[in-house]
């Protein structure tokens, strides 16, 4: 079963905050407040050969779901998968090949509110291209992304075995003792009969 975890951010001070940002006028960004802070920069990326993506432009669905195969999690339709990424109110960063545009090999995006909230949601990276720091790479692209937008209130679902990639970049259970819940079809079917 999955644990939720989240990060509670102090607030930022909207004068270092880009003015369409403080008014969230721009729905996509890039993360520049916080970019001193990343551990692969951006033009270290660049000398390594990979291009920074943070919209679905140009992102391949059907590559994304072979990566997503490749790493255990379920495929899924393509054309839903489309409509998803195109969501207006969250952040997406995804890696590529500089020679190959469109193939992610590392992904991530959140969905939220836009103000408070946002959830994490399939953090992936192409398995020949683990080990090298991509997967923080994303996850630390799109923190920066949603606390430039304000939103300190960032969840997501890990398995065990993943937990302590995500505790440096801050996450940790939550303090409250809140167990997160999954709506299921299932349980509901199971307990009509």
């Amino acid at each position: 079963m999955h644990s939720h975890t989240f990060i509670r951010s102090p607030p930022l001070r909207s004068s270092i905050l880009p003015l369409p940002l403080r008014r969230y006028i721009t729905p996509k960004c890039t993360p520049t407040a916080f970019a001193s802070s990343l551990s692969l920069p951006d033009s270290e990326l660049s000398s390594r050969g990979f291009s920074i993506n943070y919209s679905q432009t140009n992102l391949d669905p059907t590559a994304l779901n072979d990566i997503f195969a490749r790493v255990g999690f379920p495929r899924r339709d393509t054309a839903r998968l489309s409509l998803a990424l195109s969501h207006p109110s969250g952040s997406l960063v995804w890696l590529s090949r500089t020679k190959e545009p469109t193939k992610p090999v590392a992904f991530a995006r959140a969905t939220g509110d836009g103000v408070f909230n946002a959830v994490v949601w399939d953090v992936v990276v192409d398995p020949s291209y683990q080990g090298i720091g991509l997967g923080k790479a994303v996850m630390e692209r799109v923190i920066a992304e949603l606390r430039e937008k304000g939103i300190m209130n960032i969840a997501l679902y890990a398995e065990p075995r993943v937990i302590s990639f995500y505790r440096p970049l801050g996450f940790i259970p939550d303090p409250d003792g809140i167990r997160g819940m999954v709506y299921s079809r299932k349980n509901l079917q199971k307990k009509k009969r």
